[in-house]
């Protein structure tokens, strides 16, 4: 077992006899982030065999349906709608097929376009939200082939849907997703691949496949940023107004540490792309409001060098300014390390499989300021883990 049960209700890393169920976890919500190994270990397991290709059992999608697929629209809400820009990342570059991105409650009322030979994926952790359900009705009945990512069989999701890829994640009791949200993020990481084996895939397709393997392995070294970041948690839990940045396939992760904040510490967050501050909400920057920024690296990716070198230069401007930053990084870093003293880094991985390590600091910063702040961690006001009525 890779959990390590400790609190910091106290500001200590103190074992607690708390409910069983926990494991000895002060929440479900920090327990839940201790089992992200061992549940993405699952998937990689189920569906990646000894030579390295994935394999999808009693998939009802043909080879021949996916090799006419001509466009994929991605419906969803919340992080499970954070997840599908992720995928749209993963699923254009590992397959070269145009990929759009909806909310759920927009696209099942917008009358969408919807083009022969479309597959249109739904997203839920729970199979029953309620929007998502209804994007998915509104998809089949323009034509569209249809396939549900979800953590739970035999829903309205997975009932109703064509086909059905299943994230194994376990019980998730927090409101909050944890280990949800990162097996989506693996869930569309395999789909890509598999979909880019049938239609022809591309070395760097390969070298990606190749490292999912370490992945469970390097989320568990992630882990050790708990301790970090419950340390900056305390310098940072005054505030109340946060921006979070990622460039590129860093957004969607942004977006979450954004949402991971509003929802458990009742703080005011927002995400945006790295490039897109300058135009307009610059404006809100002060020494008062934190800015957390995702900088990491793949030393083997040309895009990565060029936007982490933007990155750099986006830091040491808020730092001359006197705004904090608190930055995500990759390995040993030396560059943004040097700017600003509150830094978190994560194992070097390429750059698709980057945003499934960089979140778990995000969801430790966010449940160490809501414990600091007092709040119902595992069941935040006004919230409830399945939506059922709009």
């Amino acid at each position: 077992m890779r959990l390590k049960p400790w609190s910091t209700d106290l500001g200590t890393n103190t074992m607690l006899n708390h409910h069983p169920s926990k494991n000895g976890f002060s929440h479900f919500m920090l327990k839940e982030i201790y089992e992200q190994p061992d549940a993405v270990q699952t998937m990689v397991d189920s569906y990646l065999d000894s030579p390295g290709n994935v394999v999808l059992p009693d998939f009802a999608l043909s080879p021949e349906d996916i090799r006419r697929f001509s466009k994929i629209t991605i419906a969803a809400s919340g992080s499970s709608r954070h997840a599908g820009i992720v995928g749209e990342f993963m699923l254009e570059r590992m397959t070269g097929l145009p990929v759009e991105v909806d909310f759920a409650g927009q696209y099942c009322y917008r009358d969408p376009v919807v083009g022969e030979n479309e597959l249109t994926i739904l997203i839920s952790q729970s199979g029953t939200t309620v929007d998502t359900l209804a994007a998915l009705r509104e998809a089949r009945r323009k034509g569209s082939k249809t396939l549900t990512i979800c953590n739970v069989p035999d829903t309205p999701l997975t009932l109703e849907a064509d086909a059905t890829l299943l994230t194994y994640a376990g019980d998730e009791i927090s409101i909050a997703a944890t280990k949800s949200f990162t097996t989506q993020l693996t869930a569309l990481f395999l789909l890509s691949a598999y979909v880019a084996q049938i239609r022809g895939k591309s070395p760097a397709t390969e070298c990606a496949i190749h490292e999912l393997r370490a992945l469970p392995e390097l989320l568990s070294r992630v882990l050790g940023t708990d301790e970090v970041c419950r340390h900056y948690a305390e310098d940072f839990a005054r505030n109340r107004d946060f921006i979070y940045l990622g460039r590129d396939i860093d957004y969607p992760i942004a977006l979450e540490g954004a949402l991971k904040l509003k929802e458990i510490s009742y703080i005011h967050a927002e995400g945006y792309p790295t490039g897109e501050l300058k135009h307009g909400p610059s404006a809100l920057i002060h020494e008062h409001l934190p800015i957390v920024v995702l900088a990491p690296r793949d030393a083997n990716d040309a895009g990565s060098i060029l936007r982490y070198g933007k990155s750099v230069s986006n830091v040491r401007e808020f730092v001359e300014r006197g705004i904090p930053v608190l930055a995500v990084v990759a390995g040993n870093d030396s560059d943004v390390s040097k700017l600003t003293p509150f830094a978190v880094s994560v194992p070097e991985a390429p750059v698709l499989l980057q945003p499934i390590l960089e979140v778990v600091p995000l969801q430790f910063l966010a449940y160490h300021i809501a414990v600091l702040c007092g709040h119902n961690v595992d069941q935040p006001r006004n919230l409830s883990k399945s939506v059922m009525v709009e």
